[in-house]
């Protein structure tokens, strides 16, 4: 059988067996309502092959394998938020059930499964609906309820989070500038944040805000986020607000206030804070998350051309589009990779002044007076008129951001740049970024593409804690649930017409 015909036959063997029916969403997207009357119409997608309608949940299709001419195995590769299992078939094997399972408890999930025999392959579309999180109060039994500054516990009085997820959720007042409220919490496997309460009266702030490492970013509102709208929650009103942060299994991080959905986040977006880990482990291949770009990411809802607005693993510095751009692209670096390989593509707006240069950068706790390597397969960054090298890869020390070491990208084609860096007695954590410079208007640079990117050396290893620190807010109750991750029961408010 000819290679063309053999393609057919895979194509007709392919059998869907079970695909649970869709309903209805499982969950919505929070800003999904508000963003509906802006967003330009966009590209209709290709409905999935194969759906599946639950976290957890699976799908199966039959394939068969029993023709190949070349005599070796099926590889089949599964995009992010899914499993399929068996990860191999022989080339000979006839109608092989393969099972592929959501694991992610985003709203919605799609990506295409791979399957490769050598240079022939074939590709199914897969798509899945999370479930939305159970609903449960948590407040009748708190874990602490008082007026110290500080309270911290560990997994040896109470805290050791477990696969199934869980819940933290406090009521406290910061209606002024004086009052703040830190919250944090952190598994053994490094997996936490710190999220933080404010008045919102701040130029920057909005209320809530999530730290990434030093820096904070802050959670705009999605009920006052239109136009005219200040993005802003309003804590000066005087009252007390019930916060709630549910870890799911997957590590998304589900935002609540008074009740309300606010935002959905990554976990390994935001940097760790430099206490978090306790000692040193072993020497690790790469400490990146993400280094490859083939994981979760956001895009703005009101675009057609895949501008991201998240990278997972990733903090995009500058989030304004007229001065920095930021995509992932297919993109087939060799006969191992399949052109669905991703790369990051980074450059400044064209036609407006870069108020500053694009950055996207990770966070990563390490070791003193270790030695550390960098390396990313990159090419760009070159201002066509002068030729001027402005793409690099940086590493620089969060507790002092002068003690740092780069790479300058000097081709348009791409190469593997690499260099080392020795932390020093006083480091905690290194900044990784990924940076082209800025432009005037109309000015032609090539883009900066990265793929690849690894940080090799001495990892660190956690220890579970929760706690907060409170900076003069009036705390009400602070607890939490390790049972599972929990949507609060939901406000409501019901409109009769007589």
């Amino acid at each position: 059988m000819n290679k063309k015909k053999l393609l057919k036959a895979m194509l007709l063997s392919m059998v869907l067996i079970t695909a649970m029916p869709v309903t209805t969403m499982a969950q919505e997207e929070v800003q999904e309502e508000k963003d509906s009357k802006e967003e330009a119409p966009r590209r209709k997608k290709a409905a999935p092959q194969l759906l599946i309608n639950g976290t957890n949940q699976s799908a199966t299709f039959t394939i068969d394998a029993s023709e190949l001419p070349n005599g070796l195995p099926i590889q089949l590769t599964a995009p992010n938020g899914f499993t399929v299992t068996p990860a191999t078939i022989p080339a000979t094997a006839k109608k092989t059930t393969v099972k592929v399972t959501l694991n992610s408890t985003k709203s919605y999930t799609e990506g295409i499964l791979i399957m490769r025999s050598g240079d022939i392959r074939k590709y199914v579309k897969i798509g899945g609906y999370g479930t939305a999180l159970p609903a449960k109060d948590i407040s009748k039994s708190p874990i602490y309820k008082g007026t110290d500054n500080k309270f911290e516990k560990t997994a040896g009085n109470g805290f050791a989070p477990t696969a199934k997820g869980y819940t933290v959720e406090f009521r406290t007042k910061a209606n002024d500038m004086e009052k703040e409220f830190n919250a944090y919490f952190v598994d053994g496997l490094g997996n936490g944040l710190k999220a933080n309460i404010n008045s919102g009266e701040g130029q920057y702030d909005t209320g809530i805000a999530l730290y990434c490492g030093s820096g904070k970013k802050g959670i705009s509102n999605p009920f006052t986020s239109s136009e005219g709208g200040r993005k802003k929650f309003y804590n000066t009103d005087g009252l007390a607000h019930t916060y709630r942060f549910a870890v799911t299994p997957d590590q998304r991080m589900f935002i609540y206030r008074d009740g309300l959905p606010i935002d959905t986040v990554r976990l390994a977006d935001y940097g760790t804070q430099p206490d978090f880990a306790v000692k040193n482990g072993e020497a690790v291949e790469n400490l990146l998350r993400n280094p490859g770009f083939e994981g979760d990411f956001d895009t703005n809802k009101g675009s057609t051309d895949g501008f991201l607005t998240a990278i997972e693993g990733w903090n995009i510095a500058i989030s304004d589009r007229y001065c920095s751009e930021q995509y992932l692209v297919k993109q087939e670096l060799d006969n191992t990779t399949d052109f669905n390989n991703h790369i990051l593509k980074l450059r400044p707006y064209k036609w407006s002044k870069s108020w500053g240069d694009p950055q996207i950068i990770q966070i990563v706790d390490v070791a003193p007076n270790e030695t550390y390597t960098l390396s990313a397969l990159a090419r760009g960054g070159i201002k066509k008129k002068e030729g001027k090298l402005t793409g690099k890869i940086v590493i620089s020390e969060m507790q002092d951001r002068e003690k740092k070491a780069e790479a300058v990208i000097s081709s348009n084609t791409f190469e593997t740049y690499s260099l080392d860096y020795t932390t020093s007695a006083n480091c905690k954590q290194l900044r990784i970024v990924l940076h082209t410079g800025g432009g005037g208007w109309g000015e032609d640079i090539s883009p900066l593409e990265i793929d690849n990117v690894k940080l090799t050396g001495v990892s660190r290893k956690y220890a579970p804690k929760i706690g907060f620190e409170n900076l003069s807010s009036d705390l009400e109750y602070f607890t939490y649930d390790l049972s599972g991750a929990y949507a609060p029961v939901q406000p409501q408010l019901d409109i009769v017409f007589k």
